[in-house]
């Protein structure tokens, strides 16, 4: 029986002091530069990290045409859009895959208009160092960075779908607003 206890014992310790060592995502306040970019949009403009400095933050939502959790985010994400313009909030998004050739820009544009998205959408050239150096280290669609105005991403990113994790998403955009 003392053994028992003792294993108990020595469990629930271990278990204690690896719960002292997780951080939850939420309790991040960890700030690095966004990459700079210069990309075009699905209407071919020219969009720069320029335009994080027109706003007190930015939502930047990475997608790509095969992801159904994407797809199927974009209306939320487009009532989302329209709710945070008053706050100077903005909304981009970024469809991984709509810069790998014609096929693809097509297929987004597509998707783009059938949700009735009217939030920026950038595509990005897969030669350019923001896929090379940040878009292919993502993990998996979608995945949602805030950046303050100065181009600085807020916390961690939000993995999956941001509906359900607006919690999550209010607390890097009020950490800004501070």
């Amino acid at each position: 029986m003392k053994k028992i206890a003792s294993v108990s014992l020595v469990l629930a310790m271990m278990a204690f002091s690896l719960t002292g060592c997780v951080q939850k995502s939420d309790d991040l306040v960890t700030k690095k530069p966004f990459p700079e970019f210069s990309e075009k949009d699905m209407e071919g403009n020219i969009v720069t990290s320029d335009i994080f400095s027109d706003y007190d933050a930015t939502i930047v939502n990475f997608w790509s045409n095969g992801c159904g959790s994407c797809v199927e985010e974009m209306p939320y994400l487009e009532e989302l859009y329209q709710e945070f313009k008053d706050k100077n909030i903005n909304l981009i998004g970024v469809g991984t895959d709509s810069g790998q050739g014609e096929e693809e820009l097509a297929t987004a544009q597509e998707i783009l208009s059938a949700k009735g998205v009217t939030y920026c959408n950038i595509s990005p050239d897969p030669d350019n160092e923001l896929y090379k150096d940040f878009i292919s280290e993502i993990g998996g669609y979608p995945t949602t960075y805030v950046v303050d105005k100065e181009g600085n991403i807020v916390g961690a990113p939000i993995i999956g779908v941001v509906e359900g994790q607006e919690d999550t998403l209010n607390k890097r955009i009020e950490s800004i607003e501070k």
